[in-house]
């Protein structure tokens, strides 16, 4: 069992790492930032220091250099904000949204 301090420690190394490796871009940043506040107050989840030193490995080698790493972490950001995005807006929203245009568009 890890102590609190070190699962803070950790999470913090793993925060100030995200946002160097996605380069405290704006919707980059927010996304990795709730991803990895969802991992950490996840209610049943345990903490496992060697996956935990990975993915800092991980994280500080897409800080190094645009290469692979890099790409994968910009391409998870990526598809886990589009996923966010759906989420959040809903279908019938849209539809709103697009007949209040049309209308608009036909009395001009």
């Amino acid at each position: 069992m890890a102590s609190k301090t070190q699962i803070i420690h950790t999470y913090r190394h793993m925060y100030r790492n995200l946002m160097q490796a996605v380069q405290h871009t704006n919707p980059a940043r927010w996304v990795a930032r709730d991803q990895l506040r969802a991992a950490f107050r996840e209610p049943g989840a345990v903490f496992d220091e060697k996956a935990s030193k990975r993915t800092i490995w991980f994280l500080e080698a897409a800080v190094k250099e645009s290469g692979m790493e890099h790409k994968i972490l910009k391409n998870l950001i990526r598809v886990n904000r589009f996923r966010y995005r759906r989420k959040k807006y809903s279908p019938s929203g849209y539809f709103k949204q697009t007949q209040w245009v049309l209308n608009y568009a036909f009395w001009m």
